[in-house]
């Protein structure tokens, strides 16, 4: 898009929802803001609040950086933990991430024998990142070291799509082990849930496309467990009837959305 129609966007779109919100919105949070999911995600452009299906306003507290790090934003993540207390950490991956791209890149290229675990990758291989700044490389580089564990599974795959998944997927696991290290007080004192979750909007996990599928609960990934960990956060709903239509529906998607690509 042209320069001048970006501007004149931005301009019409911001008024467009100043008349299309009550001024009272604004006034019951002007001093002061109280979020209850802190959401650390990618800066890709794909990745938007929209997919969460609710207002985001006073709701969530975003951080985002290339990749979902922790470590780079751990200050304003502290911030929103212990300061704001938000109950709720999502770490959100999602498919097709240039910075995991970036990382498998500079993994594979470095060794014939990772090269030979990462055949379905040739695109990837011969995508020429030498004139990225030193700046882009030291952001991204770190993603190098969750991107190693997950290579050696690839051959187990066989499919670039899905193999890109499996990375962020392997990369959300690494950053809730530094949640964990970092916040993993709140979660011991029951103050904290870090969820992992990937944003699949190329059909990585299934046929659905758009769904954030749940990798991981508080460090949690075995399939099995990781479901009944998903019913029993579910079963702390004051006075929920399990035997409700609702209650179906949750368990439902339970089954279709708390999953992992496994190898």
């Amino acid at each position: 898009m042209e320069i001048g129609n970006i501007f004149r966007h931005l301009l019409i779109h911001n008024e467009a929802f100043v008349k299309s919100t009550e001024e009272t919105k604004f006034l019951a949070y002007a001093s002061h803001q109280s979020p209850y999911i802190t959401l650390l995600t990618c800066a890709d452009s794909r990745v938007h609040g929209h997919i969460l299906g609710m207002d985001l306003f006073n709701k969530v507290f975003i951080v985002r950086n290339a990749g979902n790090q922790v470590a780079i934003n751990r200050g304003s993540i502290e911030f929103a933990l212990y300061v704001l207390n938000t109950p709720v950490m999502l770490v959100l991956g999602h498919t097709d991430c240039g910075a995991v791209k970036f990382a498998t890149h500079a993994c594979i290229t470095k060794s014939k024998e990772i090269i030979n675990l990462a055949k379905s990758f040739d695109k990837l291989i011969e995508t020429d990142f030498s004139s990225v700044s030193r700046e882009i490389k030291a952001e991204m580089l770190p993603l190098a070291i969750p991107i190693e564990r997950g290579i050696p599974d690839l051959r187990k795959i066989q499919n670039e799509m899905k193999e890109l998944a499996f990375l962020s997927q392997i990369n959300v696991d690494y950053q809730i082990e530094k949640a964990l290290k970092y916040f993993g007080d709140r979660v011991r004192e029951g103050k904290l849930i870090i969820i992992g979750g990937i944003y699949d909007f190329v059909g990585a996990y299934s046929k659905q496309l758009g769904r954030i599928l749940i990798t991981n609960i508080n460090g949690i990934v075995n399939p099995i467990d990781l479901q009944d960990k998903a019913r029993a956060i579910v079963k702390r709903i004051p006075n929920y009837d399990e035997t409700s239509e609702e209650f179906k529906v949750v368990s439902k998607l339970i089954d279709e959305k708390v999953t992992r690509i496994m190898v």
